[in-house]
This record gives C-alpha cells, structure tokens and sequence, in this order.
C-alpha cells in the first residue's frame, strides 16, 4: 500500500498529497478534494485485486485543516473530525489564537471501554491486599499516561485519573463494613499508597 501510494498515486495528484500509516490503519492528506475521491475509487479497486474490501464504516472524505475550520466558522459550525489511533483530530489553534493546530483528545467510547475493564478488575479483585490493588493501579494510569498523555490531551487524562480515583473509592468500600471508608480515610489511603498524578509525557509540539 505504502509503496503503491508512493511511486503510483501520489505522482499523479494535482496537489500535496501524504500517506499515514499505522499497521492496517491509515490516513491519506490531499490538498484537493478531486485528488480524495479518486483515491479512494482507485484504493477500492486495487484491494479489490487482491480479494480484500474497503471497511466502509472506517472511510470518510472530509475537510480538514486551516481553511476547513474558517469556512465551517463562517457557517456557524465546528470543522469535522475524525479518530485514528484512539485519538479525535479536530483542528484548533495555538494558545494565542494565531496558529492552526491539530488537535487529539482521546476516544470518548474508548476510555468508557477502558473504565469498565478498570471496573470489572475491581470487582474481582477487591479481596486482594490494598497495596496491591493500589500498586497495579498505579501501573494501569502509568500505562494510560504513556499512551494518551499527548499534547493538547491534560483534559482527558485528567478525568480519566478523576474516574480511576472514583472506582477505587466505591470498590474499596465494599470490602468492609457499611460506609466505613469515609472520603477523608481515602484521601488518608491516597497518601499512603501515591498513585500517579496525569501528566503529559509526548510533547508533540
């Protein structure tokens, strides 16, 4: 694919054209819409050589991109996005307002998927010893931070660890007798045994 798009397609584009690839995930960049839509007719029609088929319901065509976002302004609407790699693009600007930027925030439908495998883990797990409830917690925000603590992203990552820290009140106060861990007791836990706090760890710009 990579190669076909390379030393095939892109030399006939009118325009920039780029190939983003990640395992059987990719996205394409044109500069013209022209140059999009043949693509992805030729693209059918190339899978289709090798007995393979476009998913259809991981393929859109849309704007993107500095002029994408003034002219859905000018219409009164937010420029599209689109999600690759767990992440929603959307175009945004920098902190002063003056620079096109794009932006990730992570998955909405991903990190409820991954609050209610945390959940689950929980419930099953409640009867172990705290400290080792609390470490492997540590070890999943670690984990979650390493993937999603991107720029632009403090705010998802912030209330993933918010949700984290909710389960673990609710989840650890089942084990004992009725209300018995009170808040002020799991903040004293917290202090105990630290998890770690979200930060970003890949400055993307």
């Amino acid at each position: 694919m990579d190669l076909w798009f390379q030393w095939g397609y892109r030399k006939s584009c009118t325009g920039f054209s780029r190939f983003i690839r990640y395992a059987d995930d990719f996205v394409v960049c044109f500069k013209h819409e022209a140059d999009a839509r043949r693509f992805r007719v030729e693209l059918e029609q190339r899978l289709n050589q090798f007995g393979l088929e476009l998913a259809l319901e991981k393929t859109k065509i849309l704007e993107f991109g500095p002029q994408a976002r003034r002219r859905a302004k000018q219409r009164g609407e937010k420029a599209e996005t689109f999600d690759f790699l767990g992440f929603t693009h959307y175009c945004t600007t920098s902190r002063n307002g003056k620079v096109f930027t794009v932006g990730r925030k992570s998955i909405s439908k991903r990190i409820t998927a991954k609050l209610k495998l945390f959940k689950e883990w929980l419930r099953a797990h409640r009867t172990l010893p705290t400290a080792e409830i609390m470490e492997t917690t540590a070890n999943k925000l670690n984990g979650h931070y390493a993937y999603y603590g991107v720029t632009g992203n403090s705010k998802g990552i912030r209330m993933f660890y918010r949700e984290v820290e909710l389960l673990l009140f609710k989840w650890l106060g089942r084990r004992g007798k009725r209300d018995s861990l009170t808040f002020a007791k799991f903040k004293l836990l917290l202090q105990r045994f630290p998890l770690p706090r979200p930060r970003i760890l890949v400055k993307l710009y």
